[in-house]
């Protein structure tokens, strides 16, 4: 076989070679896009899930965030009105103890009042009483004194009488006489000093019982009650402060965070133009190596009888379209 024979053998099988490779090389680049495409939208599907899943966890989380801070509101609400409810029973409490303490203090009074007015009038007839005893037991021994006054002169003239009816005279007589009224003058005086004690112990011990009830009326006095006050009301509770309450602020855009991007996906397409590209690249050097050689010999492709040779250079010659669609259709 001549050189230039080989040569073009040579070249076809590099661009039947090259053919074969190109396609090959496309199938698996093109195979390799379509996994990756699958991948990388499955990845995508998978983040966008997951941002939508933690868009949702986040309103949630809000959103218990909210029933709590709601409950512990409600919570509050019924602790501050039953504490409001025991401090009104409290208070009313302690006004019916005020008012009972003021009705028992104002009847106590009055009782007091009523035992004051009835200790003086007790004392008043106890003074009276006793002044009126001592007054008759002055009286009496007044009588008495009297009496034992008028036995004295009657005493006084009986014997007179008598010395008178014994016609006594003279010196012994005067005497006698004298006698007489001595004795009758000393008695007369035991009873007028009698009478003046009888007197002064009258008088002290009246002024004794005007002393006596005045300290009885004192001693009443003392242990007379005071007009009671009237008791101040209780302090009643003003009712506990509302709390405010701050519940978590709406969610915005920005605390979601963007939506994943979906990541770059290869086209099966471009991968496939990319390995043609080579592939095509490669035979058209293939082919450009024959268009060399023949133009340093051509003379060497005459053998091939009949002009033949430049009937398969004519052949050899393919264009770039049609090289395009001999490539596609092994892909």
């Amino acid at each position: 076989m001549d050189p230039g024979t080989a040569m073009l053998i040579g070249t076809g099988v590099n661009v039947i070679g090259g053919i074969f490779g190109g396609g090959k090389r496309a199938s698996a680049a093109q195979d390799q896009a379509i996994q990756q495409a699958k991948a990388t939208q499955a990845k995508y599907q998978y983040d966008l899930d997951m941002w939508d899943m933690k868009r949702q966890q986040l309103q949630a989380g809000r959103m218990e965030q909210i029933d709590k801070i709601l409950t512990q509101a409600r919570n509050e609400g019924n602790a501050r009105a039953y504490k409001d409810a025991f401090a009104q029973q409290q208070y009313d409490y302690n006004l019916k103890i005020r008012d009972q303490r003021n009705t028992t203090n104002e009847i106590a009074f009055k009782r007091s009042e009523d035992i004051y007015k009835d200790t003086i009038t007790l004392n008043n007839l106890q003074a009276k009483a006793a002044q009126d005893s001592e007054i008759i037991k002055l009286q009496e021994s007044k009588a008495e004194q009297r009496f034992d006054a008028n036995e004295s002169y009657i005493e006084m003239l009986q014997a007179e009488g008598q010395l008178r009816a014994r016609g006594a005279s003279g010196r012994s007589a005067s005497k006698k006489y004298q006698a007489n009224m001595a004795d009758y003058g000393r008695q007369t005086a035991m009873l007028n000093a009698t009478s003046d004690s009888q007197d002064r112990n009258a008088r002290a011990v009246l002024e004794e019982i005007i002393r006596d009830k005045s300290s009885a009326d004192l001693t009443a006095f003392a242990s007379k009650m005071l007009k009671p006050a009237v008791l101040p009301k209780p302090l009643k509770q003003d009712p506990l402060p509302v709390p405010e309450w701050d519940l978590p602020r709406a969610l915005n855009e920005f605390d979601f965070g963007p939506q994943p991007v979906r990541g770059f996906m290869a086209s099966p397409g471009a991968a496939a133009d990319m390995a043609w590209g080579s592939t095509i690249s490669s035979v058209a050097g293939s082919i450009g190596s024959g268009f060399q050689a023949y133009a340093a010999n051509p003379g060497m492709f005459d053998s091939w009888g009949g002009g033949g040779g430049s009937n398969i250079l004519a052949d050899s010659t393919l264009g770039a379209s049609d090289l395009s669609g001999t490539m596609s259709g092994f892909a």
